[in-house]
């Protein structure tokens, strides 16, 4: 039994440096797969923080004026409106987009900006944009074409028809409407081409009075962004996610200790 003695000791020191290798494997693979959801989950955070495309997204459809509407399975999402209804071209709508992209974009939301240059870049952000606009609004905003202002001239006339047939039915009189659309047409004569342009200058000032409201929906998304880097805000609040990160990476996971039968009332 005394030579068997040393033979067990053996056995429990081997025993015991096994169980404290797995224990360290098992801490450091711990430790590795936290610092690998830390790392994930601070990319992510980065890249929400920072992430445009939803904001430019939101831009383009509200510059093509398409409207939110509730489906099926409680979600929302973008319907366009129709073509005749829509203040700006399809042109005058990439040329904003191009302007507002190089406002809002991650390099603008990692700037350090102070007040003064903050409202230096909105002066000219809206003096470039105001007097491009001034110069092309033709080409910024929808004209109607040819055969929307022959429609639009159509039921002009046919207005101006109801009228003079409800006012001679309210004096007992019996209307003629074909009598009555040819007395409304014989006094355009021959400038239904002059009424066609005059229809088109309507309805682009109508689209012009639009642009107020447009404009100032734009200049808050860009002061808003500018805000967001007064002084390196946005750069800081990432700093302080990532050194709170890095030191909860760093710290090593609690080893469980107590046997299988150790009480934890006491």
């Amino acid at each position: 039994m005394e030579q068997q003695q040393p033979y067990s000791n053996a056995l429990l020191e081997n025993s015991q440096a096994a169980s404290l290798a797995a224990q360290s494997n098992q801490s450091q693979g711990a430790a590795q797969q936290q610092q690998y959801y830390v790392e994930e989950a601070e990319r992510t955070l980065a890249e929400a923080q920072l992430e445009c495309e939803k904001t430019l997204n939101k831009i383009y459809h509200k510059l093509k004026q398409d409207i939110l509407i509730p489906t099926d399975d409680g979600r929302m999402q973008w319907e366009s409106i129709a073509v005749t209804e829509r203040i700006l071209s399809d042109g005058g709508v990439n040329k904003i987009m191009q302007v507002i992209e190089s406002y809002v974009n991650k390099e603008t939301l990692l700037s350090n900006f102070s007040e003064i240059k903050i409202n230096e870049r909105m002066l000219a952000f809206c003096n470039a944009l105001n007097s491009n606009i001034y110069m092309k609004y033709k080409q910024y905003f929808r004209t109607p074409t040819i055969e929307e202002c022959r429609e639009i001239l159509e039921q002009e006339i046919q207005e101006k028809v109801e009228t003079m047939q409800t006012s001679i039915e309210m004096f007992g009189g019996v209307a003629d409407v074909s009598k009555l659309k040819q007395q409304v047409m014989e006094t355009f004569g021959e400038s239904l081409e002059d009424e066609i342009a005059r229809i088109m200058e309507v309805r682009l000032s109508e689209n012009l009075r639009e642009y107020e409201l447009l404009f100032t929906q734009l200049k808050h998304i860009v002061e808003a962004i500018h805000n967001r880097a007064w002084k390196g805000e946005e750069r800081g609040s990432l700093r302080r996610h990532m050194n709170f990160s890095e030191v909860v990476g760093t710290q090593p996971p609690q080893p469980k200790t107590g046997g299988l039968f150790k009480w934890t009332g006491r």
